[in-house]
């Protein structure tokens, strides 16, 4: 695979991501089992996520978190933006600022994330936020 497709493909896991996790907090999917699905078939079996409060979070811990907060966050936005990256063959490195905003209240992330490309997808593999 070129260097330019791999990397195209790990935006747009970040892109779909941002899109999808809106939905799950909003609670508006119209099939609540195939927005999960194709929020979770986008991870590596092996991720791990270091998030803003220094936290390791495995594949197993996202996916039980995923199941809690569907909802529960009705009216939050999400959305990106600096995106930079590198790929190789085989591995994308994308870095993003991530902005949740729910009412009035605002987050932002600096996020830096690995996929590896696997039969033409790029599967989420690390993520490191650190939240401003």
């Amino acid at each position: 695979m070129h260097n330019s497709n791999a990397l195209a493909l790990g935006q747009e896991q970040v892109r779909l991501f941002c899109l999808y996790i809106e939905q799950w907090f909003n609670g508006t999917a119209t099939h609540r089992d195939d927005l999960y699905e194709a929020i979770i078939r986008t991870f590596h079996p092996a991720f791990h996520l270091i998030n803003g409060d220094d936290q390791t979070i495995n594949f197993s811990m996202l996916t039980q978190w995923l199941h809690q907060v569907y909802g529960q966050f009705p009216t939050r936005t999400v959305k990106i933006e600096n995106f930079n990256g590198y790929a190789s063959s085989h591995h994308v490195v994308v870095t993003y600022t991530e902005i949740q905003t729910t009412g009035d209240t605002q987050t932002t992330r600096e996020a830096s994330a690995v996929f590896l490309i696997e039969d033409n997808q790029a599967l989420w593999y690390h993520l490191v936020e650190v939240w401003k």
